[in-house]
């Protein structure tokens, strides 16, 4: 299963390019883009404001189409620009809160520089990689046979799962609780799903490491929370590796990313001196899952959005 917060770390790191370089004074992204404005000597340039238009609603940007609406944003802009030459000017850039946050801010950047740097830009997928991958994991990369239970809560999900887990039919299961009102009469029946058909990469990890019989946890989509059984597996053939190659040459990629990254970081760990607060840690209260994260197995994802059965 993905270490999902390590992906999360590469995202973020990837993320943070669109900063790395600065203006004297200001602080402001560089750019040569033409300059819209002059405030006390600072640049107000076109990459400044298509940036500060990116924060806007799609509402909003489109209403910028109007030339006296760019002109209002312009003004906006420039109010802007001269607080924050007011707050610089009363050294408000010093408070312990700035700092504490710039510095947040530096070290998401230079996570991001890094990571472009030796990861991104370095890792290389050759076909000869691709065809080895799909040989080594053609087993498990055909073909499922896949039923499913949707609920709406996690309470719900939970409840039938403990159901299964004593030993409850899931057809029947399915067809007295499930909310997929096209399988619940069949028992949850999404019929056979090709590897290459799946739309989420965490849901296809889910399904093809099932072995027939076998039931997942609780996943999570954005139409519920789902419990998957698969009912029957079909290995890969070598006639199908040229419709499975793209998204696989996509997975190869990933996946050397993330060996890359780990390497590196395991190198970096044997050379420091590391120590932990193993009791602070432990008081530490987030409040519980948070709203749409993963439940029981991390695989956001619905089969109800997978291809129709057939």
């Amino acid at each position: 299963m993905r270490n999902v917060f390590k992906f999360i770390i590469i995202l973020t790191a990837v993320v943070a390019l669109f900063a790395c370089s600065k203006k004297e004074g200001t602080g402001k992204a560089a750019d040569s883009s033409p300059v819209l404005a002059v405030v006390n000597g600072d640049p107000i340039t076109v990459e400044d404001f298509r940036e500060e238009a990116a924060t806007l609603s799609p509402v909003a940007v489109r209403a910028l189409q109007e030339d006296n609406n760019k002109d209002k944003f312009l003004d906006n802009l420039v109010d802007k620009q001269l607080i924050v030459q007011k707050a610089e000017s009363m050294g408000l850039e010093k408070d312990p809160e700035v700092t504490k946050r710039m510095q947040r801010v530096k070290d998401t950047l230079l996570l991001g520089l890094f990571v472009k740097d030796e990861v991104l830009d370095k890792v290389k997928v050759t076909d000869q990689d691709v065809k080895d991958y799909f040989d080594k994991n053609k087993n498990n990369m055909g073909e499922v046979r896949i039923s499913h239970i949707l609920v709406a809560s996690q309470p719900e999900a939970q409840d039938i799962l403990n159901k299964l887990k004593a030993g409850g039919d899931f057809a029947k299961l399915a067809k007295e609780y499930s909310l997929d009102t096209k399988t619940k009469n069949s028992g949850g029946d999404l019929g056979y799903i090709k590897w290459e058909q799946f739309g989420s990469a965490s849901l296809k990890d889910a399904a093809f490491k099932l072995n027939p019989g076998e039931v997942s946890g609780i996943i999570q989509s954005q139409f519920g929370y789902h419990i998957m059984k698969v009912t029957d597996k079909k290995p890969a053939t070598d006639a199908q590796f040229a419709a499975m190659k793209d998204q696989l040459r996509e997975l190869v990629a990933e996946k050397k990313k993330e060996d890359m990254f780990d390497s590196i970081v395991k190198g970096l760990k044997e050379k420091a001196k590391i120590t932990k607060n193993e009791e602070g840690l432990k008081t530490i209260n987030l409040g519980g899952p948070q709203p749409g994260m993963p439940m029981a197995q991390p695989a956001p994802g619905a089969p109800a959005g997978a291809p129709a059965a057939h």
